[in-house]
């Protein structure tokens, strides 16, 4: 069954050009949504993984959503083939990457797992979802997102986190 929920999704990209490959990811995204937009920041952080990647650009969106997860988690993998997403393995580079981070206050393991199962470990995540929603309650925890960020911080160094105001050269 359908239902109208609010989703959050993290964008993010280390494949030139980087504020293209945003642009045409928050652009597939606002062809699903069915209102309430918000978007964060886009920020440009180290990356995680395996040596020699670039800096990424990171944003986090929500907007409300009629469908179902499992329809929702199709449609990212989908747009990420479509715009150009090469398979690297885990944690490598990216054109483009799109996680489901939350689907209203579902709770579901398998796929999707929601909520993201590493995002209270993901400055790179918590900082722009942080920025459009600091109340927002994690389903899992009872916390809310500013509280998640905040025990992230005192648990490990802050991240260099650049925001980007305009289109890479």
């Amino acid at each position: 069954m359908d239902s109208l929920e609010r989703v959050f999704i993290a964008l993010g990209s280390n494949v030139a050009p980087r504020w293209v490959n945003l642009f045409s990811g928050r652009d597939m995204l606002r062809r699903i949504s069915s209102g309430g937009w918000k978007e964060s920041p886009v920020y440009e952080t180290p990356p995680v993984g395996p040596a020699g990647q670039g800096p990424y650009f990171n944003q986090v969106v929500s907007f409300m959503y009629s469908g179902t997860p499992k329809r929702l988690l199709n449609y990212l993998k989908g747009a990420e083939i479509l715009l150009g997403r090469k398979d690297r393995g885990h944690w490598n580079s990216r054109e483009i990457d799109l996680d489901l981070l939350y689907y209203g206050k579902f709770v579901q393991a398998g796929r999707p797992c929601i909520p993201h199962p590493e995002l209270d470990r993901r400055q790179f995540v918590l900082v722009p979802l942080n920025d459009i929603a600091p109340d927002w309650v994690d389903a899992l925890s009872g916390c809310t997102v500013g509280s998640m960020l905040q025990s992230l911080l005192a648990r490990e160094e802050k991240i260099p986190f650049r925001t980007i105001t305009e289109v890479e050269p």
